[in-house]
């Protein structure tokens, strides 16, 4: 009997706490005198006129009946929003004050909370509630250094191969291929040297160049980083895998077989200086549906979008990107708002309505199905094939995102810029010594030696250690 009257007075006990605990926030608010929440996010265009909707229906409905007014505000594209959030945190001057809540990946919501402090989650969102969402989602904001989640997840996106329907199919059936031929990158390179060496024109492009090297070395079964519970990491690029991505990355480039004139691969397709590139499922209504080869032709064409390539010998790996949201710490009525808000913008209704408008993923579990997704999309194709290419990945893929560590915003940037910024240059001076008189083909070849090779990867390595000990590692 007294057992009894212990477990009882415990379960009292703890739904007196639950209830009060409830009480507590609820107190926080009064509609009467509403608080302002204020959000820092990178939308523009069409992106940003569906969470522009979103954030009215809340402010006339949730927020009007709790005393919630959310102020949104864009602060440019990522780099620009990463640089604002950082220079209110470190208080710089001319900067804004912080914002309630901010868009962010993890390296930057990484380097930003050893300055100004985020909330985790698990303070405002109950097991429940985080349950909801799809778990490699959640555990993309989850910090090493105390194993909590910073980060909400609200749209995410991973990669695809992008192809000019029309084109390829011309090339395809004239030498024998099929589209399974795009599947691997030994295929892409294959059919890119062919089609370079019978129209002189480059094939291919890869948007990312970082996601690109990342998940080379994880479908080798490696990964660039050893982490430590410190919140420190060391790079670690097998020689193998940096000469994988030598191979497919940089060698194909100098070729010409691969073409990048500008920032966004799309731009590229959409002139015909490629037929096909790997770039985010959130840029698929960027896809162009007419192609412009000179300024005196002109044509349709339809999208063929499939999984992200994998190596023949590699596993079947993507990426997972998207910025989530982040709540800094301030005062719990802010806080409590900014949570009550994310939980209704995320939740399948309203995040499917955003993020498929947009050629994101939504977040929970329940929206995450195909039959759904296509209930909400416009009758852009891009986006449509885009859908059914990820949950094909959703099904047989794993999604990859590298934990954020100290110093992981700026090893990303090396990562992107490194070995482009060496093609770049390297093609500069390909076309000077061409120019002067030498053959493509000696000069392409001296650029693309294993000498080359040894001389970069010792310079990324060097350029790697010195970024790290920047930061204590």
């Amino acid at each position: 009997m007294k057992k009894i009257v212990a477990l009882v007075t415990l379960i009292l006990l703890v739904f007196g706490m639950t209830a009060c605990k409830a009480n507590e926030t609820a107190d926080l608010l009064n509609p009467d005198k509403p608080i302002v929440v204020t959000i820092w996010h990178y939308y523009n265009g069409s992106t940003k006129e569906a969470f522009d909707s979103l954030i009215r229906e809340f402010n006339e409905t949730i927020g009007m009946e709790r005393g919630i007014v959310i102020d949104a505000q864009s602060q440019g594209d990522v780099t620009q929003l990463a640089t604002s959030v950082f220079d209110a945190a470190n208080e710089s001057i001319g900067a804004a004050p912080m914002p309630d809540i901010f868009a962010s990946y993890p390296d930057n919501a990484y380097r930003v909370h050893q300055i100004k402090p985020l909330v985790y989650l698990e303070t405002y969102f109950s097991e429940e509630e985080l349950a909801k969402y799809r778990q490699d989602f959640l555990d993309e904001g989850r910090f090493i250094t105390d194993n909590h989640y910073y980060i909400v997840p609200i749209a995410k996106s991973s990669e695809t191969l992008y192809v000019n329907k029309r084109e390829w199919e011309k090339f395809a059936d004239s030498h024998g291929y099929d589209d399974e031929k795009l599947s691997t990158w030994e295929g892409i390179y294959d059919v890119a040297k062919r089609y370079h060496e019978e129209t002189g024109k480059g094939f291919f492009s890869i948007d990312a160049n970082a996601n690109f090297i990342l998940v080379t070395a994880k479908q080798m079964g490696s990964e660039l980083y050893t982490y430590s519970e410190d919140g420190t990491a060391v790079f670690n690029m097998p020689k193998e895998v940096a000469k994988r991505i030598w191979d497919y990355l940089y060698t194909p480039y100098i070729n010409g077989y691969y073409v990048k004139t500008g920032r966004f691969s799309s731009d590229d397709a959409k002139t015909e200086t490629v037929l096909a590139y790997t770039g985010s499922t959130a840029g698929a209504a960027y896809f162009p549906m007419t192609v412009t080869p000179s300024e005196y032709e002109e044509y349709e064409t339809e999208p063929l979008v499939m999984p992200y390539p994998h190596y023949d010998d590699g596993e079947k790996i993507s990426i997972q990107q998207g910025a989530g949201m982040c709540i800094a710490k301030s005062d719990s009525a802010h806080e409590y708002a900014a949570s009550l808000f994310l939980k209704w913008f995320t939740g399948k209704e309203q995040n499917l309505k955003f993020a498929i408008s947009t050629g994101y993923f939504p977040v929970e579990n329940e929206a995450l199905d195909e039959t759904e997704m296509l209930k909400e999309v416009t009758a852009n194709p891009a986006i449509i094939e885009s859908i059914k290419a990820s949950s094909v990945m959703f099904r047989d893929y794993s999604l990859y995102n590298s934990k954020p560590f100290a110093g992981s915003y700026e090893m990303r940037e090396l990562l992107e810029n490194n070995l482009f910024g060496k093609m770049t240059g390297d093609l500069s001076l390909l076309n000077d010594r061409v120019a002067t008189g030498e053959s493509r083909e000696s000069v392409a070849k001296e650029l693309t030696s294993e000498q080359s090779f040894e001389e970069w990867y010792g310079e990324i390595n060097r350029e790697m250690k010195l970024l790290s000990e920047q930061f204590g590692h």
